[in-house]
């Protein structure tokens, strides 16, 4: 009779260990977003106005030239955000980073 009980108590402490052990294995995978492509959408050529994050909008316009005065996309890095790339960027600067130009 004791050896049942021994029996019992130890295997469901083993059914225990597997079962916590399973579930943990089961761990959900960190969502991670790539990086963002946006397209300059304002016809504002003033300083400054390359890095004003409303001016820019989502996706690839896909007319890009390899002249023009204003720039035509640029991709934020993942892990950063539009606000965040732009901070402290002039037009220069945000020229220096896109790819392509717009008339």
């Amino acid at each position: 009779m004791k050896t049942i009980k021994f029996l019992k108590f130890n295997l469901m402490a083993i059914v225990a260990v597997f079962v916590i052990n399973t579930a943990m294995s089961f761990n959900k995978p960190e969502k991670k977003e790539g990086s963002q492509t946006f397209y300059y959408s304002s016809s504002g050529m003033s300083a400054g106005d390359f890095a004003i994050p409303s001016h820019w909008q989502p996706g690839n316009p896909g007319d890009c030239e390899t002249e023009g005065l204003k720039p035509c996309t640029i991709v934020v890095p993942e892990g950063q955000t539009l606000s965040g790339f732009l901070a402290g960027k002039n037009n220069d600067a945000v020229l220096a980073v896109s790819i392509g130009r717009r008339p």
